[in-house]
């Protein structure tokens, strides 16, 4: 089954479309969560999209079902930030909140599955901001688009 985190570890955040808070793969994960999309509630997901991020970390293993989360044991603290309405829209103010929220929260890691065309100074200001005072690591999708355009904030 995996490593059980000691109980000081930060919990890694995850800014996304929020989480699925009954998945039968997250249920013994230590989760919580902020809501910056005006839609729902943190753990509601419509798009699901942030329970997957959320399940690529933490998925239970050896219960037969979905995957296995890279910590798997079912005790990993997760701090889940909601950012994403139905449609999948957010605006750099929210993104860069959100970070902010992740930072509060006391996580070392941010993990954000998503991306856009255009570079964004306020973005690009919090994020250095977060590794260079905080020593919080913002890891951002480069982009599965298949294609070579780059994708910020990564």
């Amino acid at each position: 089954m995996g490593c059980a985190p000691a109980d000081d570890v930060p919990p890694p955040a995850i800014i996304d479309s929020g989480f699925d808070g009954a998945h039968e793969d997250l249920q013994a994960s230590n989760v919580a969560g902020v809501n910056l999309s005006g839609e729902g509630d943190w753990n509601t997901d419509l798009a699901h999209h942030g329970t997957h991020v959320a399940g690529t970390v933490a998925a239970l293993g050896g219960n037969g079902m979905g995957v296995v989360g890279v910590i798997p044991a079912g005790q990993l603290p997760l701090h889940i930030v909601k950012v994403f309405d139905a449609a999948g829209w957010a605006y750099s103010s929210t993104l860069t909140n959100a970070a902010e929220k992740c930072r509060l929260a006391g996580a070392n890691v941010i993990s954000m599955s998503l991306g856009g065309a255009l570079s964004s100074r306020t973005e690009d200001t919090k994020f250095k901001q977060l590794l260079g005072t905080y020593n919080i690591l913002p890891i951002a999708a480069a982009g599965n688009d298949g294609n070579t355009r780059t994708s910020y904030p990564a």
